[in-house]
């Protein structure tokens, strides 16, 4: 199956991300309609929830704050729901580019993939230091898992076939959501492909704290090498 604009929805988890949801809808807007983008308000503390609410997009507004992962499982169960057989993920502050849209469906179409993954430029004067380090072992350690070459684990630019994610049972809730979702599609036979995307650091806030994300993520690997893979 080939995704296209008709059968694709656009999940947006947003957290403290009201300076850039207006701009990041009206770029969206360029590529798809209002009523495939569908925003998850991880119960932010600032008018993110608002803005969605006021630009018009399906907001599902949560009111304890569980994470990324958990905000896109959401999301996709929100898609599913609505008859969409594929979805991107996009972050909502402004690091991952709209106008990469087109790129993700043609490799999608081309190479008929199950979870198409953006992969950044891993240059000094592109990314910082850390991020690069901890890319750099955390893409190695998924490689060697899944037996072949996974270019960037931690990019959250992703087109996912929804077919294959709703047969599937997912642990984790937060950043690491994003390394499972990689070696359960591999367990599962899905077909992983990556594409370039634009690289964008400006400053932002993060909110991943890096070492309990570490620990969790040889949590997810150490679980998913032990273990069966898990289907609904």
């Amino acid at each position: 199956m080939k995704a296209k604009c008709e059968n694709t929805a656009i999940i947006v988890p947003a957290y403290n991300s009201e300076s850039h949801l207006v701009e990041l809808f009206k770029r969206i807007f360029k590529y798809f309609p209002i009523e495939n983008v569908i925003a998850i308000d991880d119960a932010s503390a600032d008018d993110s929830a608002e803005i969605c609410e006021r630009v018009g997009v399906k907001l599902i507004r949560l009111l304890e704050n569980r994470g990324k992962g958990n905000a896109l499982q959401i999301g996709f169960s929100a898609a599913i729901k609505k008859g969409f057989t594929f979805a991107f993920s996009i972050d909502s502050d402004l690091q991952h580019q709209p106008e990469d849209f087109p790129e993700f469906l043609k490799m999608q179409n081309e190479k008929s993939a199950d979870l198409v993954i953006g992969k950044r430029d891993f240059s000094y004067s592109k990314m910082p230091l850390p991020r690069i380090c901890s890319n750099a072992i955390t893409s190695g350690i998924v490689s060697l898992f899944t037996r072949q070459k996974i270019a960037d684990s931690q990019c959250g630019f992703r087109l996912y076939n929804l077919d294959l994610i709703k047969t599937l049972k997912f642990r984790t809730k937060r950043y690491q959501f994003e390394t499972e979702v990689i070696l359960k599609f591999a367990k599962a036979g899905g077909k992983i492909v990556f594409v370039p995307v634009a690289t964008i650091y400006d400053g932002q806030r993060s909110y991943i704290s890096h070492f309990r994300d570490i620990m969790n993520f040889v949590k997810i690997v150490f679980f998913e090498m032990t273990h069966k893979l898990e289907k609904k």
